[in-house]
C-alpha cells in the first residue's frame, strides 16, 4: 500500500556526526514513495556541504537552507508547509531508523484502519534509546506502550509517548501545526492537540533510535524546564474533563520526581506543586 506520497521533514542544525547515519536510515526504507525535505538552521558546520551531496544525488530531496537561526518548531513548520505528501513523518538529524519496515508498517496502519471505515488514525512505532555513538542502552517495554484514544495518557505521561510518527497533513493543519512561541516541549503541545482529535496505533517495530548526547533537553536549565512544561499545561487543561485532572495531576507529579533526579528542597518543589495543580 504504497500509493500515497510521504513526506519525511528533517531539520537540522550543526549535526554533521549525525546526518548521514539519519539519511541513509531513511533511504534503506522499504516505502520508497517519499520526499525528503530538510530544513538547515544556519549551520556552522560541514552540514551544509553534506547536505549539497545528498540533494545532488537524488531529485527527491529538497534541502532548505536559513540565513539565521529560526528554531525548531518554526522550522518544522516551514518544510511541513512546504511539502506534498498525503503522508507527513518527522525525523531529527542526530537520529535514525532502526527497522527498515518501520514506515510501511506505519502506512499499512493507517490504510488498514481506513478499510474499516475507521478515520483520523495516527500510526506509531517503538523508541529506542540510544548513546551518542548509536550503542542502545534502553528499549520501551510492551506495558508501557498504549494505543486508541491516548490523549489523556500522553497528558499525564503515563505511557511512551509516540515520537515521529505518521499523520496526514489534513491532521496537521487541523490542530494548527506546531507552536512556535514554545521553545521546549513544543512536540508534547503537538501531541496532545494531535491526541484530542486522533487515535495512535503502535506497528510493534523499533522505529527509531533517538540519541541522547547531552546536548538537548538535558543541558537546559530546570526552571525553563518547568516554565514551559507549565505553560502546556495550562494551556491544555482545559480540554481534560473534571474526573480526569486528579489522575493527570497525581502521573505529572511522579513524571517530575523521575525527570528532574533531584532531592527536592521546599522551594523547588513547590515550583512543582504550582504547575501540577495551578488550573486556571
Amino acid at each position: 500500500m504504497q500509493n500515497d506520497l510521504l513526506s519525511i521533514i528533517v531539520p537540522n542544525y550543526n549535526n554533521e556526526k549525525y546526518i548521514e547515519e539519519c539519511l541513509e536510515s531513511i533511504l534503506s526504507q522499504t516505502y520508497k514513495n517519499i520526499e525528503i525535505i530538510i530544513i538547515d538552521d544556519a549551520s556552522s558546520d560541514t552540514s551544509i556541504e553534506i547536505l549539497q551531496k545528498y540533494e545532488d544525488k537524488y531529485s527527491f530531496i529538497k534541502v532548505l537552507y536559513n540565513e539565521k537561526n529560526q528554531g525548531v518548531s518554526k522550522n518544522r513548520n516551514t518544510a511541513i508547509n512546504k511539502s506534498s505528501g498525503t503522508y507527513i513523518t518527522t525525523l531529527d538529524s542526530d537520529d535514525y531508523y532502526i527497522d527498515n519496515s518501520k514506515l510501511s508498517k506505519e502506512v499499512d496502519i493507517i490504510k488498514s484502519n481506513e478499510l474499516k471505515n475507521q478515520k483520523n488514525i495516527i500510526a506509531f512505532s517503538n523508541i529506542v534509546l540510544v548513546d551518542a555513538d548509536g550503542k542502545i542502552f534502553f528499549k520501551n517495554g510492551l506495558n508501557n506502550i498504549k494505543e486508541g484514544n491516548i490523549f489523556v495518557n500522553i497528558f499525564a505521561r503515563d505511557c511512551m509517548v509516540p515520537r515521529d510518527f505518521i499523520f496526514t497533513k489534513e491532521q496537521y493543519i487541523e490542530v494548527g501545526g506546531f507552536d512556535q512561541n514554545i521553545p521546549i516541549y513544543e512536540d508534547w503541545d503537538l501531541k496532545l492537540r494531535l491526541a484530542h482529535k486522533n487515535k495512535f496505533y503502535y506497528t510493534g517495530v523499533d522505529g527509531i533510535g533517538y540519541r541522547r548526547h547531552g546536548q538537548g533537553l538535558s543541558s537546559v536549565d530546570s526552571s525553563k524546564h518547568i516554565k514551559w512544561l507549565r505553560h502546556i499545561y495550562k494551556k491544555n487543561i482545559k480540554i481534560l474533563k473534571p474526573h480526569q485532572k486528579k489522575y493527570v495531576n497525581h502521573e505529572l507529579d511522579k513524571f517530575f520526581q523521575k525527570a528532574f533526579k533531584v532531592k527536592f528542597k521546599q522551594t523547588f518543589k513547590q515550583k512543582i506543586k504550582n504547575f501540577v495543580f495551578d488550573n486556571k
